[in-house]
């Protein structure tokens, strides 16, 4: 099971070092704080996510948890398709703007960090059904 996140994370990666190759626009997630603006780029962004998806990979290695497989597989599977589109959306935008790429960035990060809950359920059952030693 955490094969499939390591590979995920890996593939994030290589496309990292690809991306300047890929678009030459200066595309960015702009943030502002306190009145100054700050642009991080799609390199940036692509190496979060694929930190992201080794931290799973580090939970689910825990050999001491039973985790649910078919939870997990949801979870992996609903992730990374969210953030294939959060990347096929945010590359999208270089084109002139359109309320349906938008829609579509907004939508993508919002599946991702909804998919997250099942992440958290399936802990939160391992951990419940964790063999308790009795001394």
């Amino acid at each position: 099971m955490i094969f499939v996140f390591v590979i995920a994370a890996l593939i994030l990666l290589a496309f990292s070092l690809l991306s300047p190759f890929i678009t030459a626009t200066t595309l960015g997630v702009s943030i502002p704080w306190r009145g100054t603006g700050y642009v991080i780029p799609p390199r940036s962004v692509c190496i979060a996510l694929a930190t992201l998806l080794c931290f799973f990979a580090t939970i689910y290695s825990f050999w001491m948890l039973p985790f649910n497989r078919t939870a997990a597989l949801w979870h992996f599977w609903l992730t990374s398709i969210g953030i294939a589109m959060f990347c096929i959306s945010f590359y999208r935008a270089a084109e002139p703007i359109s309320p349906t790429v938008i829609w579509s960035v907004l939508i993508s990060l919002a599946a991702v960090l909804v998919t997250q809950a099942i992440f958290v359920w399936n802990v939160i059952q391992a951990i419940a059904k964790m063999p308790r030693v009795h001394g």
